[in-house]
């Protein structure tokens, strides 16, 4: 992982990046295996992620230096059933790209009457969903915000929406850190060797074994933390 901090005018842009990346194909398929929605296999590529919707987007652990050229139709579906262990609906994939597993923050999050939300001021990896819970967050904030002002008079909680928003942000962007890093050393010892293996496998035995963990993860999943 490399990450860095790179100032850009009046702000800051904080940002981290992995050497693996995500073939993202969406398929017209159904979306049959929806219902397991992380899947460790024992060689990479390895992590897989389907969504409920049509088409079916799926997403495959691959090199980020790799091409969608270089994942012909029939890569992808027997990949898939590797990793699932056993068959898999198929259908026509109708768009194949590799996206980095980066994370990105924006700071401060306005500049005078521009305000950021969502995507344009912070990025997390896939493997989080955690996404479009910030960006619901910035928008009940930011909402409150110019509610306030319109009623009240008083741009307060505009002003200060820059200093509202990181706290939440930067509690997720460590828990997508955590479970993307954690998801994809369990599963072999390419990402980061044995000893960062067993480490991840034994806090992902600590979810079942600990109910302390277990909350926590269960709040950060819901978004309660």
């Amino acid at each position: 992982m490399s990450t860095s901090v790179r100032d850009r005018g009046d702000g800051r842009l904080h940002r981290s990046s992995r050497a693996t990346g995500k073939l993202t194909p969406d398929a017209e398929r159904p979306p049959s295996f929806a219902d397991v929605p992380r899947t460790r296999g024992s060689a990479a590529p390895r992590g897989c992620l389907a969504t409920a919707r049509l088409p079916s987007r799926i997403y495959l652990q691959c090199s980020i230096d790799d091409t969608p050229e270089q994942w012909p139709d029939e890569r992808v579906w027997s990949e898939l059933e590797a990793r699932f262990g056993t068959l898999v609906s198929t259908g026509e994939i109708i768009d194949k790209r590799i996206v980095s597993l980066r994370s990105v923050v924006f700071d401060p999050m306005s500049h005078g009457k521009l305000y950021l939300l969502g995507d344009a001021a912070h990025i997390v990896p896939p493997m989080s969903a955690k996404g479009i819970h910030l960006a619901l967050h910035d928008t009940e904030v930011f909402a409150r915000a110019v509610i306030h002002e319109v009623k009240e008079g008083d741009p307060g909680l505009l002003d200060s929406y820059s200093e509202t928003c990181p706290p939440h942000i930067w509690n997720y962007q460590a828990f997508a850190t955590w479970i993307t890093d954690t998801m994809h050393n369990a599963g072999c010892t390419g990402h980061e060797g044995e000893f960062r293996k067993q480490v991840a496998r034994a806090e992902l035995q600590r979810q079942f074994t600990s109910d302390t963990p277990n909350k926590l993860f269960s709040e950060l999943t819901a978004g309660t933390n």
